[in-house]
């Protein structure tokens, strides 16, 4: 088994070092738990991010979301098709330029977007805890760090 330091972490070539298994678990706990939470919502796990991204800038288009998400072209087209299907968005052509369409949230949105939050706010709640603010804010700021490091791969 080969090993090297990491600034204080000792990493083994021999298996995935423990943070990486930290923030899967933290993945599959948020999925899961939004899963069992959201039956009354006809929204899949994908379109979460895109429908609250959505809600939170109304009036952004799809270039934006695949700028934002680091996803195909293809996956935002199919995942705001499957949006407008659901009556969740609407597009609007935008007036300044009418070869863009700017994307908005129907009165249905709206309402699954606010249970989508709820949902969110009871399971950060109990995953953070009792973890001070200060500990929450430097995790922050390090993921923010590992996700920069890792958009430069791609």
């Amino acid at each position: 088994m080969i090993s090297y330091m990491m600034g204080s972490f000792m990493i083994s070539d021999s298996k995935i070092p423990e943070h990486l298994n930290y923030i899967l678990n933290l993945t599959k706990s948020y999925e899961s738990y939004f899963k069992k939470n959201m039956e009354s919502l006809d929204i899949n796990i994908g379109e979460i991010l895109i429908l609250l991204e959505i809600y939170n800038n109304e009036g952004l288009n799809q270039i934006d979301l695949v700028k934002k998400f680091h996803v195909t072209e293809a996956n935002i087209s199919k995942t705001t098709k499957n949006l407008l299907i659901k009556g969740l968005i609407i597009k609007k052509i935008d007036a300044d330029n009418n070869t863009k369409k700017l994307l908005f949230l129907t009165d249905k949105g709206q309402d699954a977007c606010v249970k989508l939050l709820k949902i969110f706010r009871n399971w950060n709640d109990e995953v953070v805890g009792d973890i001070p603010m200060e500990e929450l804010i430097a995790f922050s700021n390090t993921l923010s760090k590992l996700s920069e490091n890792s958009l430069e791969l791609i």
